[in-house]
């Protein structure tokens, strides 16, 4: 069975995280994989990985790209909450990005939600 490509990619001797981040981030990857080889490889708590990537929007925005080219349909709100999922953040923050990544496509009104029953129906 072969190795994920995180695993054929070590940090070398003496490279901080940080530093093995941007060197994978150089390579191109995105955020996804720089979490996994991160926790793999350094064993670093949620907090720690996020403070770490927070310093690459590039490779957050090649996940995000990702996500859209695998469902071309799928809504703000939708991308959001697979952003939260993926990449360990608040759904808020996730909606920051989508909106960032393809403002012209998505607008906030997609993440306004109406309800359909309920006491949204009641009141009419």
């Amino acid at each position: 069975m072969d190795l994920p490509n995180y695993k054929k990619l070590p940090p070398v001797n003496g490279e901080s995280n940080v530093d093995y981040c941007r060197r994978l981030d150089a390579a191109g990857h995105d955020e996804l994989f720089l979490r996994t080889a991160l926790a793999f490889h350094f064993h670093l708590p949620k907090t720690a990985l996020k403070r770490c990537l927070d310093q690459f929007p590039e490779a957050r925005l090649r996940h995000i790209t990702r996500l859209a080219k695998l469902h071309p349909t799928r809504s703000a709100c939708a991308l959001a909450d697979k952003l939260a999922r993926n990449l360990d953040m608040s759904v808020s923050e996730a909606r920051n990005w989508a909106l960032a990544h393809d403002g012209g496509r998505f607008g906030s009104q997609q993440f306004h939600r109406t309800p359909t029953h309920g006491t949204a129906a009641k009141l009419q």
